[in-house]
Protein backbone atom coordinates (compact mmCIF):
# COMPACT_ATOMS: atom_id res chain seq x y z
CA UNK A 1 0.00 0.00 0.00
CA UNK A 2 2.89 2.37 0.74
CA UNK A 3 4.26 1.84 -2.78
CA UNK A 4 0.88 2.74 -4.26
CA UNK A 5 0.67 5.94 -2.18
CA UNK A 6 4.21 6.89 -3.27
CA UNK A 7 3.27 6.17 -6.88
CA UNK A 8 0.23 8.46 -6.55
CA UNK A 9 2.36 11.30 -5.17
CA UNK A 10 4.81 10.96 -8.07
CA UNK A 11 1.95 10.96 -10.59
CA UNK A 12 0.40 14.04 -8.99
CA UNK A 13 3.74 15.85 -9.12
CA UNK A 14 3.98 15.03 -12.80
CA UNK A 15 0.38 16.06 -13.48
CA UNK A 16 0.62 19.53 -11.95
CA UNK A 17 2.98 21.11 -14.50
CA UNK A 18 1.11 19.38 -17.34
CA UNK A 19 -2.20 20.75 -16.06
CA UNK A 20 -0.77 24.26 -15.86
CA UNK A 21 0.19 23.98 -19.51
CA UNK A 22 -3.30 22.75 -20.37
CA UNK A 23 -5.16 25.63 -18.71
CA UNK A 24 -7.44 27.56 -21.07
CA UNK A 25 -6.58 31.23 -20.70
CA UNK A 26 -8.27 34.06 -22.51
CA UNK A 27 -6.09 35.97 -24.92
CA UNK A 28 -3.46 33.25 -25.35
CA UNK A 29 -1.82 30.42 -23.47
CA UNK A 30 -2.62 26.79 -24.19
CA UNK A 31 -4.81 25.75 -27.09
CA UNK A 32 -8.42 25.54 -25.94
CA UNK A 33 -11.00 22.96 -26.91
CA UNK A 34 -14.57 23.56 -27.98
CA UNK A 35 -16.70 26.17 -26.16
CA UNK A 36 -13.64 27.48 -24.33
CA UNK A 37 -13.01 24.15 -22.58
CA UNK A 38 -9.54 22.88 -21.88
CA UNK A 39 -8.45 20.61 -24.70
CA UNK A 40 -6.33 18.52 -22.33
CA UNK A 41 -7.49 17.26 -18.91
CA UNK A 42 -5.08 15.49 -16.55
CA UNK A 43 -6.07 13.69 -13.34
CA UNK A 44 -4.46 11.61 -10.62
CA UNK A 45 -6.61 8.95 -9.00
CA UNK A 46 -6.76 6.00 -6.63
CA UNK A 47 -8.59 2.72 -7.20
CA UNK A 48 -10.08 0.16 -4.81
CA UNK A 49 -12.28 -2.85 -5.48
CA UNK A 50 -12.04 -6.52 -6.31
CA UNK A 51 -10.17 -8.76 -8.76
CA UNK A 52 -11.10 -12.23 -9.92
CA UNK A 53 -9.61 -14.88 -12.21
CA UNK A 54 -12.03 -17.30 -13.87
CA UNK A 55 -11.08 -20.97 -14.28
CA UNK A 56 -12.42 -24.25 -15.67
CA UNK A 57 -10.35 -26.61 -13.53
CA UNK A 58 -13.20 -28.99 -12.68
CA UNK A 59 -13.93 -29.67 -16.35
CA UNK A 60 -10.22 -30.16 -17.11
CA UNK A 61 -9.34 -32.27 -14.08
CA UNK A 62 -11.91 -34.92 -13.00
CA UNK A 63 -9.82 -35.49 -9.86
CA UNK A 64 -11.06 -32.14 -8.48
CA UNK A 65 -14.27 -32.95 -6.61
CA UNK A 66 -14.97 -29.49 -5.18
CA UNK A 67 -13.70 -26.00 -5.91
CA UNK A 68 -14.40 -22.46 -4.68
CA UNK A 69 -12.77 -19.35 -6.15
CA UNK A 70 -12.97 -16.02 -4.33
CA UNK A 71 -12.60 -12.38 -5.36
CA UNK A 72 -9.78 -10.56 -3.58
CA UNK A 73 -9.06 -6.96 -2.68
CA UNK A 74 -7.55 -4.89 -5.47
CA UNK A 75 -6.02 -1.43 -4.94
CA UNK A 76 -4.17 0.88 -7.28
CA UNK A 77 -3.28 4.39 -8.36
CA UNK A 78 -2.74 6.10 -11.65
CA UNK A 79 -2.77 9.03 -13.99
CA UNK A 80 -5.48 9.79 -16.55
CA UNK A 81 -5.41 12.01 -19.64
CA UNK A 82 -8.40 13.06 -21.73
CA UNK A 83 -8.51 15.07 -24.95
CA UNK A 84 -11.80 16.94 -25.38
CA UNK A 85 -12.91 16.66 -29.00
CA UNK A 86 -16.31 18.34 -28.51
CA UNK A 87 -18.20 19.71 -25.54
CA UNK A 88 -19.36 16.19 -24.57
CA UNK A 89 -17.04 13.81 -26.44
CA UNK A 90 -13.43 13.02 -25.60
CA UNK A 91 -10.64 10.52 -26.15
CA UNK A 92 -9.00 9.21 -22.99
CA UNK A 93 -6.03 7.14 -21.95
CA UNK A 94 -3.91 6.68 -18.85
CA UNK A 95 -1.58 4.56 -16.79
CA UNK A 96 -2.43 2.55 -13.65
CA UNK A 97 -0.45 0.41 -11.23
CA UNK A 98 -2.69 -2.16 -9.53
CA UNK A 99 -2.22 -4.80 -6.84
CA UNK A 100 -4.61 -7.72 -7.30
CA UNK A 101 -5.46 -10.60 -5.02
CA UNK A 102 -7.56 -13.78 -5.21
CA UNK A 103 -8.15 -17.07 -3.42
CA UNK A 104 -8.89 -20.63 -4.53
CA UNK A 105 -9.86 -23.66 -2.42
CA UNK A 106 -10.21 -27.14 -3.87
CA UNK A 107 -10.53 -30.78 -2.90
CA UNK A 108 -8.64 -33.36 -4.97
CA UNK A 109 -9.65 -37.03 -4.66
CA UNK A 110 -7.20 -39.83 -5.40
CA UNK A 111 -7.87 -43.08 -7.22
CA UNK A 112 -10.54 -45.10 -5.48
CA UNK A 113 -11.09 -42.27 -2.98
CA UNK A 114 -8.29 -43.77 -0.86
CA UNK A 115 -6.68 -40.35 -0.53
CA UNK A 116 -7.81 -36.76 -0.63
CA UNK A 117 -5.99 -33.43 -0.75
CA UNK A 118 -7.32 -30.03 0.23
CA UNK A 119 -5.57 -27.08 -1.39
CA UNK A 120 -5.88 -23.52 -0.09
CA UNK A 121 -4.37 -21.06 -2.53
CA UNK A 122 -3.73 -17.30 -2.35
CA UNK A 123 -2.57 -15.32 -5.39
CA UNK A 124 -1.13 -11.81 -5.18
CA UNK A 125 -0.05 -10.16 -8.40
CA UNK A 126 0.89 -6.65 -9.54
CA UNK A 127 0.23 -5.24 -13.00
CA UNK A 128 0.28 -2.02 -14.98
CA UNK A 129 -2.59 -1.24 -17.33
CA UNK A 130 -3.14 1.24 -20.13
CA UNK A 131 -6.77 1.97 -21.12
CA UNK A 132 -7.73 3.73 -24.35
CA UNK A 133 -11.37 4.78 -24.54
CA UNK A 134 -13.99 7.10 -25.97
CA UNK A 135 -15.69 9.23 -23.31
CA UNK A 136 -19.16 10.76 -23.51
CA UNK A 137 -19.58 13.32 -20.71
CA UNK A 138 -22.71 15.50 -20.83
CA UNK A 139 -23.53 18.11 -18.19
CA UNK A 140 -26.37 16.94 -15.92
CA UNK A 141 -26.31 20.05 -13.72
CA UNK A 142 -24.35 23.26 -13.35
CA UNK A 143 -20.72 22.24 -12.85
CA UNK A 144 -21.56 18.50 -12.84
CA UNK A 145 -20.66 16.11 -15.68
CA UNK A 146 -21.56 12.43 -15.98
CA UNK A 147 -19.11 10.40 -18.07
CA UNK A 148 -19.59 7.08 -19.87
CA UNK A 149 -16.34 5.50 -21.08
CA UNK A 150 -16.01 2.63 -23.55
CA UNK A 151 -12.78 1.20 -24.94
CA UNK A 152 -9.98 -1.32 -24.52
CA UNK A 153 -7.15 -1.88 -22.08
CA UNK A 154 -3.75 -3.53 -22.22
CA UNK A 155 -2.17 -4.83 -19.02
CA UNK A 156 1.19 -6.37 -18.19
CA UNK A 157 2.03 -8.33 -15.06
CA UNK A 158 5.03 -6.96 -13.19
CA UNK A 159 5.39 -9.52 -10.42
CA UNK A 160 3.34 -11.92 -8.33
CA UNK A 161 3.33 -14.73 -5.79
CA UNK A 162 1.23 -17.84 -5.40
CA UNK A 163 1.01 -19.46 -1.96
CA UNK A 164 -0.48 -22.93 -1.47
CA UNK A 165 -1.19 -24.84 1.72
CA UNK A 166 -1.89 -28.51 0.90
CA UNK A 167 -3.38 -30.97 3.38
CA UNK A 168 -3.08 -34.62 2.36
CA UNK A 169 -5.01 -37.48 3.94
CA UNK A 170 -4.84 -41.15 2.90
CA UNK A 171 -5.42 -44.62 4.27
CA UNK A 172 -2.46 -46.99 4.41
CA UNK A 173 -2.49 -50.79 4.04
CA UNK A 174 -3.23 -51.19 7.76
CA UNK A 175 -6.32 -49.00 7.54
CA UNK A 176 -4.67 -46.13 9.38
CA UNK A 177 -5.41 -42.54 8.38
CA UNK A 178 -2.20 -40.70 7.51
CA UNK A 179 -2.09 -36.90 7.20
CA UNK A 180 0.51 -34.37 6.07
CA UNK A 181 0.76 -30.63 5.48
CA UNK A 182 2.80 -28.99 2.71
CA UNK A 183 3.56 -25.36 1.89
CA UNK A 184 4.28 -24.39 -1.71
CA UNK A 185 5.22 -20.84 -2.73
CA UNK A 186 5.97 -20.02 -6.38
CA UNK A 187 6.09 -17.11 -8.79
CA UNK A 188 2.64 -16.31 -10.19
CA UNK A 189 3.98 -15.71 -13.70
CA UNK A 190 6.60 -18.47 -13.98
CA UNK A 191 6.50 -22.24 -14.47
CA UNK A 192 6.17 -24.21 -11.25
CA UNK A 193 2.91 -22.68 -10.04
CA UNK A 194 0.21 -25.12 -8.89
CA UNK A 195 -1.72 -26.52 -11.93
CA UNK A 196 -0.62 -23.59 -14.14
CA UNK A 197 1.16 -20.27 -14.10
CA UNK A 198 -0.19 -17.12 -15.78
CA UNK A 199 0.73 -15.00 -18.79
CA UNK A 200 1.84 -11.47 -18.10
CA UNK A 201 0.12 -9.72 -21.02
CA UNK A 202 -3.63 -9.28 -21.32
CA UNK A 203 -6.03 -7.21 -23.41
CA UNK A 204 -9.73 -6.65 -22.90
CA UNK A 205 -12.77 -4.43 -22.51
CA UNK A 206 -12.64 -1.20 -20.50
CA UNK A 207 -15.95 0.18 -19.19
CA UNK A 208 -16.31 3.08 -16.77
CA UNK A 209 -18.76 5.68 -15.56
CA UNK A 210 -18.59 8.48 -13.03
CA UNK A 211 -19.30 12.07 -12.11
CA UNK A 212 -16.98 15.09 -12.16
CA UNK A 213 -17.86 17.96 -9.80
CA UNK A 214 -16.88 21.52 -10.74
CA UNK A 215 -14.17 20.35 -13.18
CA UNK A 216 -11.99 18.84 -10.43
CA UNK A 217 -13.38 16.09 -8.17
CA UNK A 218 -13.96 12.76 -9.95
CA UNK A 219 -15.86 9.81 -8.48
CA UNK A 220 -16.72 6.70 -10.45
CA UNK A 221 -16.42 2.99 -11.11
CA UNK A 222 -14.68 0.91 -13.78
CA UNK A 223 -14.51 -2.71 -14.88
CA UNK A 224 -11.91 -4.58 -16.90
CA UNK A 225 -12.90 -7.81 -18.65
CA UNK A 226 -9.96 -9.73 -20.11
CA UNK A 227 -10.33 -11.30 -23.55
CA UNK A 228 -7.18 -13.40 -23.44
CA UNK A 229 -6.77 -16.85 -21.93
CA UNK A 230 -4.01 -16.05 -19.42
CA UNK A 231 -3.51 -19.62 -18.15
CA UNK A 232 -0.04 -20.87 -19.10
CA UNK A 233 0.33 -24.65 -18.97
CA UNK A 234 2.89 -27.13 -20.30
CA UNK A 235 1.04 -30.42 -19.78
CA UNK A 236 -1.49 -32.33 -21.87
CA UNK A 237 -4.40 -30.51 -20.25
CA UNK A 238 -4.83 -26.81 -20.93
CA UNK A 239 -7.13 -24.92 -18.54
CA UNK A 240 -8.63 -21.55 -19.37
CA UNK A 241 -8.51 -18.42 -17.20
CA UNK A 242 -9.56 -14.81 -17.72
CA UNK A 243 -8.93 -11.68 -15.65
CA UNK A 244 -11.84 -9.65 -14.27
CA UNK A 245 -11.84 -6.59 -12.02
CA UNK A 246 -14.38 -4.12 -10.67
CA UNK A 247 -13.04 -1.00 -8.95
CA UNK A 248 -14.25 2.30 -7.54
CA UNK A 249 -12.24 5.41 -8.38
CA UNK A 250 -11.64 8.77 -6.72
CA UNK A 251 -9.48 11.39 -8.41
CA UNK A 252 -8.63 15.05 -8.89
CA UNK A 253 -8.46 16.87 -12.20
CA UNK A 254 -5.64 19.43 -12.15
Amino acid sequence: MKKIILFLIVMAAFAMPVSIFSQCRGGGGAVCGPDGMRFLEVDAHILVGGSYVTENYMSCFPEISDLNAGMGLAVGAGLGVKFNLTRTLGLGTGFNYVRNRGTLDMAVTGEGAASISNVFQTNTYYAVDFPVYLSYAPYIASGVRWNFDFGLFYSYGVRGKQKNTIYDAKTNDLGQLMTSKTYLETDYYKDGAFINSFKRADIGLHLATGITFFHHLKLGVRTHIGFKNVAKSTGLRHPSSHNLSFMAMAGWVF
